[in-house]
């Protein structure tokens, strides 16, 4: 007599859609990070991003908890609120100022390229920018120079940091 299989792969055929267990804290980590991320720009952002009372008032009050267990619960209080509502916009928002934050730095080390070129004693770059610049020419050369002669002898950077903000003047003209 021929013994029956017990195992039938139709049985578990059956493909479970939902998320993971990992996923779904990935998730909720996401959301929890969000919030940190919108209520660190600010009260006044928090207030104008159009949000549901109760989210609005859980992201006004994270700056308030000092406690770190305190403030761990508090994120994961917040982040379940996240979940009750569509938070594209939110999201957009918080990518919005961190672009804003790297076009700023970027914009910032591009001037602070140039100036360094200076003083290192490009002078054609500094015939370009007065080429560019007529009507500013004339003091760009004059805290060139100076930079440069301050930079030479160990002085403080004033003529240094007077041109930075010329250049960064003329760049935002651009």
């Amino acid at each position: 007599m021929a013994k029956k299989s017990t195992y039938r792969p139709e049985e578990f055929d059956e493909i479970d859609d939902r998320p993971s267990r990992s996923q779904l804290k990935r998730d909720m980590a996401a959301l929890q990070q969000l919030g940190a991320d919108l209520a660190a720009l600010g009260d006044k952002v928090v207030k104008e991003a159009g949000l549901p009372p109760e989210v609005e008032k859980a992201l006004l009050l994270i700056k308030t908890i000092t406690k770190h267990e305190a403030r761990r619960r508090h994120m994961q209080y917040v982040g379940k609120l996240m979940r009750t509502f569509d938070t594209s916009r939110v999201r957009d928002l918080v990518e919005a100022a961190q672009l804003g934050h790297t076009v700023k730095t970027e914009a910032f080390k591009r001037v602070e390229a140039l100036r360094d070129r200076l003083l290192g004693g490009d002078d054609d770059l500094l015939q370009e920018l007065f080429d560019n610049h007529p009507d500013q020419g004339q003091r760009l050369r004059q805290l060139t120079l100076g930079a440069r002669r301050e930079k030479a002898a160990g002085k403080p950077p004033r003529d240094a940091r007077a041109l930075f903000r010329l250049l960064r003047d003329l760049q935002g003209e651009a």
